[in-house]
């Protein structure tokens, strides 16, 4: 291996993020569904031969660790003999790759350099519908992983840059958007090629392969010793947190969420095995997500600017027991793992700041899902794909933010309400925070949102959120936040309220659904909060009158002058 200077190293490293940023802008623009162009709820990655982390978005935290995982995938299947330039792979499988779960899909396109296969560039992305027994492939009944659509293992899905005619087949027929879901994938698999593997070879060309390689190998080293420089700083010990979940397939028993820090000097270890026994419905998580989540708690508590690389792979070791919420053997259900995920996101981040000596904080809120889509013989076959962020957690030296959810779901964004209603049947009524919901607190959680869907078309709907019996919690005296709900018809003779996540809800022309979500606990006691923030709060419209007086204690001097 060439020894490379670090200045020509931070040059390189500049470089493949700005390949990383340029593939990411490529998918967003040329995307077809919603779910790319308005939720962007997919990442771009760059690896090299072995399938080690070089480069990557830091929007989707979880993807540090699934990446690694796919590639090793497609390794298990195909010989570097066996691809050639312009290849693309195709996988979604998450017993496979680093597929949460399967509605995700990544295509991954060997780069050449002089006829070797040099490095690895990939995009994973959420996909509209892969068929099963709900529209958008939220099964909330799926008992095993064959009960939430088709499964992907490794294939190709193009031929030197051709598309393979039997893989778009067999996709089309399985998928209530197949146009759509083809034509993300065909955004995803052009960037990896215009931009991933031409701007690699050029930064081979300029540079030359051995050198752009060795600066592949430092650039991970120099992060990994950054960690673990920072690290030994910690102190040493054993720091526990743990979370529940409500078991969906068994409901009233909840499921231990349970993290361990063990700290040695520079050794950091983070251990998983205490979480319960996987269940027989669809919220297991799959290891790859979840040692992502666990380097981006890392960074969140060293350094933001920290390179997403497989440094951080080799300064945080993970360890799981096969057979629980967090390792479910095969063919344990996932499609549900996103209301999962942030509750161990808490467990997280509650023991590595303890660890760390960083601000305590409280619980988030997990993402309200909303999937509706065409029911019945005539209708149009569509698919509105949602992720509604709640509310995220107080910590101690600031109040939760709105609308942004928990930590690890970061990069997506609401779906306007222009495109909703002129892309699919559906009205708006309303689309507003809720006052009062966040988690009290010296520093409060960030308010739920409420929107109400007028459906004008024979629809269904699946989605939801857990934590309906266990909200997120308030820390250091700081009060709970709220959880959310989705009701039916609400105030009509027909009100119907849903807890918990739910699939196959049928929906009649005019009917409204109204979404609420979660909200994020507080840090500190209530009365101990800065009357300058209660009253900004009030005018805001976060807190109510009755709230500030009683919740907080504003005075009625402060009530005045905040109402003139």
């Amino acid at each position: 291996m060439v020894d490379v200077d670090v200045i020509t190293q931070e040059v390189i490293r500049a470089r493949l993020d700005g390949i990383v940023r340029e593939m990411q802008a490529s998918v967003l623009r040329t995307g077809f569904s919603t779910i790319i162009r308005e939720t962007h709820d997919f990442s771009a990655g760059i690896l090299d031969r072995e399938g080690k982390s070089i480069g990557q978005y830091s929007g989707l935290p979880p993807h540090l660790g699934a990446y690694p995982a796919c590639v090793n995938g497609i390794l298990q299947f195909y010989g570097y003999d066996e691809m050639e330039d312009g290849d693309c792979f195709l996988i979604n499988h998450p017993y496979y790759s680093g597929c949460p779960h399967p509605n995700d899909m990544v295509v991954v396109m060997p780069v050449f350099y002089h006829e070797e296969v040099v490095a690895f560039c990939a995009s994973m992305g959420h996909k509209s519908d892969i068929g099963g027994q709900s529209p958008g492939s939220r099964n909330a009944g799926a008992r095993d992983i064959f009960g939430e659509g088709l499964q992907i293992m490794p294939v190709k899905f193009l031929s030197r840059r051709h598309p393979v005619k039997e893989t778009e087949q067999f996709i089309r027929a399985n998928s209530r958007t197949s146009d759509l879901v083809l034509g993300d994938l065909g955004a995803q698999s052009g960037a990896l090629w215009s931009i991933g593997s031409s701007r690699l070879k050029g930064l081979m060309d300029e540079y030359s392969k051995e050198v752009v390689l060795g600066a592949f190998e430092q650039i991970g080293q120099r992060t990994a010793e950054r960690v673990r420089q920072e690290v030994s700083t910690w102190q040493d010990g054993v720091f526990e947190a743990e979370g529940f979940i409500d078991d969906i397939a068994n409901p009233g028993h909840p499921i231990r969420l349970h993290v361990a820090v063990v700290k040695e000097g520079e050794h950091l270890l983070i251990d998983f095995s205490g979480c319960g026994d996987q269940s027989i419905g669809p919220i297991n998580v799959r290891p790859p997500f979840l040692r992502g989540s666990a380097y981006y708690a890392v960074v969140a508590m060293i350094d933001p600017r920290l390179p997403n690389n497989f440094g951080l792979a080799e300064a945080v070791e993970c360890k799981f027991r096969k057979g629980s919420i967090v390792d479910p053997a095969f063919p344990g259900p996932v499609g549900f793992y996103s209301v999962t995920l942030p509750i161990v996101e808490d467990a997280l981040f509650t023991a590595l700041a303890k660890a760390a000596r960083r601000p305590m904080v409280a619980h988030s809120a997990s993402s309200h899902l909303v999937v509706i889509g065409a029911s019945g013989e005539r209708a149009r076959p569509y698919v509105q794909y949602e992720l509604l962020l709640a509310g995220s957690r107080g910590w101690d030296g600031g109040d939760g933010f709105t609308g942004t959810g928990h930590d690890f779901g970061g990069g997506s964004k609401f779906t306007s309400v222009e495109i909703l209603e002129s892309e699919f049947p559906v009205e708006l009524g309303q689309f507003r925070l809720i006052p009062d919901s966040g988690g009290a607190g010296k520093f409060r959680g960030g308010p739920s949102i409420r929107r109400d869907y007028i459906l004008q078309a024979e629809s269904q709907f699946a989605g939801g959120a857990d934590r309906i019996f266990r909200p997120p919690h308030g820390a250091d005296g700081g009060m709970d936040g709220r959880s959310g709900s989705v009701t039916l018809n609400p105030g009509a003779a027909d009100e119907h309220r849903y807890v918990g996540l739910v699939s196959n809800v049928q929906i009649k022309p005019g009917d409204m659904l109204r979404v609420e979500t979660a909200s994020g606990g507080g840090v500190g006691r209530p009365e101990d909060r800065d009357p300058v923030r209660v009253v900004s709060d009030l005018l805001n419209g976060y807190v109510t009158p009755d709230a500030a007086r009683h919740t907080y204690g504003l005075s009625e001097e402060k009530m005045v002058e905040a109402e003139s």
